[in-house]
């Protein structure tokens, strides 16, 4: 697993590609826009047709990589700041995590991470909060907690008081928990799949056009993008 930082590098070398691709598609797109004669100007495109695809498709793996980077990125912050969290945190346990001992935690994470923390509890959830402080939007915001485990989970605070869970007790909310080595071999899967649902839909489509023709009456016909059930909903 590379580091954030690493990850943050080549999420800003994947954009400045994508601005260079950019370019490059404006420019062969002006070398047909200028043309007055309508007829020339149809032909020029057809040439250069071709060239702008593989461009836009060349950005579009691009664009996949880079949010498949922010996901990695959020995987390999949470592995690199959750261990001095805890190690923060042991000096407080059983603390009331009141308004001094939480801006004392919060000024030595920032020292050694560089990121904001705090934790939030409403209603039955308890929940830590991790973000980088140098970036302005929220990317790379972490929230995470205990698991479940046996329908049971550990405390973070327990009357208000710091609880200390073991690292293997906590888990990633609400982002996804694979980080992905192989970015190419994983774009190229995506797209294979996502190539095979849109021809079975348009499949499935056929399918419902020709049973809607069969329909009469008040018998309700199916559609693609809707629920069918197993026994026929008339």
């Amino acid at each position: 697993m590379k580091k954030f930082n690493a990850i943050i590098r080549e999420v800003k070398q994947t954009q400045q590609k994508i601005n260079e691709l950019e370019e490059k598609t404006k420019q062969i797109r002006n070398t047909y826009k200028n043309i007055m004669d309508i007829k020339e100007r149809h032909e020029k495109m057809k040439t250069v047709e071709n060239d702008i695809v593989r461009l836009e498709e060349k950005k579009k793996d691009l664009q996949i990589t880079i949010k498949i980077l922010n996901s990695n990125a959020k995987i390999a912050l949470y592995n690199e700041v959750l261990p001095v969290l805890l190690e923060v945190l042991e000096k407080y346990k059983n603390k009331p995590y009141g308004p001094k001992t939480e801006q004392k935690i919060k000024d030595e994470i920032k020292e050694k991470t560089g990121c904001g923390f705090y934790i939030s509890e409403r209603y039955s959830s308890q929940e830590y909060h991790i973000f980088p402080l140098e970036f302005m939007s929220n990317d790379y915001n972490i929230e995470c907690g205990t698991k479940y485990i046996d329908g049971k989970q550990k405390k973070l605070l327990e009357d208000n008081k710091i609880q200390v869970p073991g690292l293997n007790d906590l888990t990633l909310y609400y982002s996804s928990k694979e980080y992905i080595d192989n970015i190419p071999k994983r774009i190229k899967d995506l797209k294979r799949i996502y190539k095979k649902a849109y021809e079975k839909q348009r499949e499935l489509e056929k399918i419902c056009s020709e049973y809607n023709n069969l329909t009469v009456g008040s018998i309700k016909n199916i559609y693609k993008d809707k629920n069918i059930y197993p026994n026929m909903d008339i």
